[in-house]
This record gives C-alpha cells, structure tokens and sequence, in this order.
C-alpha cells in the first residue's frame, strides 16, 4: 500500500464521494423518519423547536382523546334521561286516566250525632246497645214457643240425650234377662251367662262412637306394666285417655267382658265418663251433670253428654242382642242419642269443636268436663 500514490485530483474526488455518501445516508435516514431535522447536529435550534411541538401535538392528542370519551359519557347520559323522560311521560297518562276513572264508591249514611264517650282512638264510645239480629234462633232459650229471649245464666250445652231399646234376653232361648253383668260371649251361644251366639263379638270387631273407636280382644286385659305409654287399665278395659279403648272379650272358657263393660266403654267416648290414668291404671268416673248409660230392667239405656250428640255404630246383630235395633246381621247399624233444648239452654245446640272467633281470638267448644270438677281427670 505504501507504493500507490493519490495525487490532489484523486484525493479530490474521494472527498467528494464521501460527502456524497454522507448526503445520501443523511437524506435517506431524513425519508425514513419523515423528519428535516433528526438531531441537534442537524440544526440545533430547528431540532428543539420540532421536539417542542411534537411534545405540543401528543398533548393536544391527550386531551382529544379525553373529549372523545367525554362526549361517549354524555350521549349515554343522554340516552339515560331520555329513557327517564318516557317513563315520567307514561307515568303522567296514567295519572290523568286516573283522574278522568269515575270514583267507584258513593256516601251509603254518615253519623252526625255526637257519640258518647268516643275518642281519636275509640270512636266506640261508651254507650252499651243490644244485638238485634243472630244466626238462627241462638238468641233464644229452647223453652216452648221459641220466644223466650236467652239470659246470662242460659246453658251452652243441650239436656242430656237418652235413648232406651227394648226388653233384651241372654242367649239361653229369650228366658233370661240381659243385665249388666251377663258377658258379652259365653261357652257357647245358648248360655244364659251370656249373649246369643251371632251376636257375640270376635276378636277384631269394633264400634265407633262418635267418631272414637271400641275394639274388640280376646282373652285376659294386660297389666298396668304393659300397656302403651299413656293408656291405662281398668278391669277388662284398656283405654288411651281419648276415648279410644279396647274391650278384652276372654275366651269361651273363662269370659271376662260384660255388658257393664261395652257401656263404660261407650260413656268415655261419648264424653259421659272421663279417665285418670297413673302408672298404667285408669280410674273411670262419670263427668259433673252427665249421666251413665245403664241396664234396667232387662232394657239398655244410653246417655249422651250434655256437650254432643251421641252416636253409635257397629255389628248389627250385637245392637239387636242389647235391645238397641231392629236390624239384624253382620253388617252395621248406627244408634243415635240426640241432646234437646230447654229453657235451661240455648235453642240451638252448639257442636263439639264449634270455634267463635272474637278480634282474632279464637273461642273452642269443647264436649268435656270443666278442669277440676267432678269426673275431670
């Protein structure tokens, strides 16, 4: 290299070149960037006064882009009270339809007089007034005529029901008469121990009574040890203190369940007779002002309570045997003892289970002994 020599002209024209070279790479990197001026060497004061407003423009882009999504906000806004503005205008018709509807009720009376005792609270006042309608003729004593006007000491429940069948007989052929001891099967159904053989109930029957159910058992009653949790025991009947018992028959040989038996047994469905059970014993009494059902003179009579109607049915062939129908059979029959009025009490009987509802409290009829009276368990 030491031996080529560049006179002026060559080195002339390499100068040249290069500051060709220079320009174009210049001009190049000018068209790749859009820009005159690309550094402070370029041209200093042009370079800081492009970068000023560069920074002037991305600014001024900033806050476009804020207007932009501020307009966005507004015309939601817009379409918000727009939607508010119809509900406003449909809410308004129907308020002047409202007020065109002819109101739709006219003044009936007033009361113009002053009311005693009455206030802002109790517009009552204090001045008593007397009922002068009621359902049916409850307004009334069931003395004859039904005029005579129910006082404070009028009873609720009805005089006691009764109804006696007719003269009944023991299996031995009708010669013997039907008392309250003769058992309700016997060795065979000739004996004049107990019923006539159709009639003798088997071991399953029952009798309803009121709606409370009597039923049948053979043999022996058990202990006061091994009865259900809350029955109790009494003689040959077993009873759940609701007026459901259970009569135990015994067998053919040793009969245990008598006619006295099957009446205490309908008297504490019926309400006549109420249980206290302890321990597994029941002890039977007959309520305050009822009256037992009863065997005289070879005729049985039944009694209902003075709270319900009594009503009994079952086998007719065992009724027919205690004297208490005419039907005979295996099917059923119903016996009914119905209460009447008196001028003790109302002229129309109330129910058992009747309710009256005062202010929203309930009032209930209950067919049962006052707590603590006599026969009350």
């Amino acid at each position: 290299m030491s031996g080529i020599v560049l006179s002026a002209s060559v080195r002339q024209n390499l100068l040249s070149l290069q500051s060709t070279a220079d320009l174009l790479a210049t001009t190049q990197n000018r068209l790749s960037t859009g820009k005159s001026v690309n550094s402070a060497l370029d041209n200093p004061t042009n370079f800081f006064t492009a970068q000023s407003l560069d920074n002037r423009a991305s600014d001024i882009n900033n806050l476009l882009d804020g207007i932009a999504n501020g307009v966005q906000v507004l015309q939601a806004a817009n379409t918000g009270i727009t939607s508010l503005q119809k509900l406003i205008d449909s809410a308004k018709s129907i308020a002047n339809q409202a007020l065109q509807t002819t109101v739709g009720y006219s003044t009936k009376s007033n009361v113009s007089a002053t009311i005693s005792g009455a206030t802002a609270a109790d517009l009552r006042g204090t001045t008593s007034y007397a009922s002068a309608t009621a359902s049916s003729n409850v307004l009334f004593s069931g003395a004859a005529g039904g005029t005579t006007a129910a006082s404070g000491t009028t009873t609720l429940g009805a005089t006691i029901g009764s109804f006696t069948g007719t003269t009944a007989t023991t299996g031995a052929g009708g010669t013997t008469a039907l008392t309250g001891t003769i058992t309700l099967i016997a060795t065979n159904g000739t004996t004049a121990t107990g019923l006539a053989g159709v009639a003798q109930p088997a071991d399953g029957d029952t009798l309803t009574v009121n709606g409370k159910t009597i039923t049948f058992r053979s043999g022996t009653a058990p202990a006061t040890t091994a009865v259900p949790t809350g029955s109790g025991v009494s003689g040959n009947l077993v009873t759940d203190g609701n007026g459901n018992s259970t009569v135990y028959l015994g067998t053919a040989g040793t009969p245990a369940a008598t006619v006295n038996d099957l009446l205490s047994a309908i008297d504490l469905a019926s309400g006549v007779k109420t249980v206290s059970i302890s321990s597994g014993a029941a002890t039977l009494a007959t309520s305050a002002g009822q009256t037992a059902s009863s065997v005289a003179a070879s005729a049985v009579t039944l009694k209902s309570s003075t709270g319900a109607d009594l009503n009994v049915t079952g086998k007719a062939d065992l009724l027919n045997a205690l004297g208490l129908t005419s039907a005979v059979g295996g099917g059923n029959a119903t016996v009914s003892a119905s209460r009447t009025s008196s001028s003790a009490s109302l002229g129309a009987t109330i129910a058992d289970g009747s309710t009256l509802n005062v202010d929203g409290h309930v009032i209930t009829f209950k067919n049962a002994p006052i707590p603590g009276s006599t026969g009350a368990p």
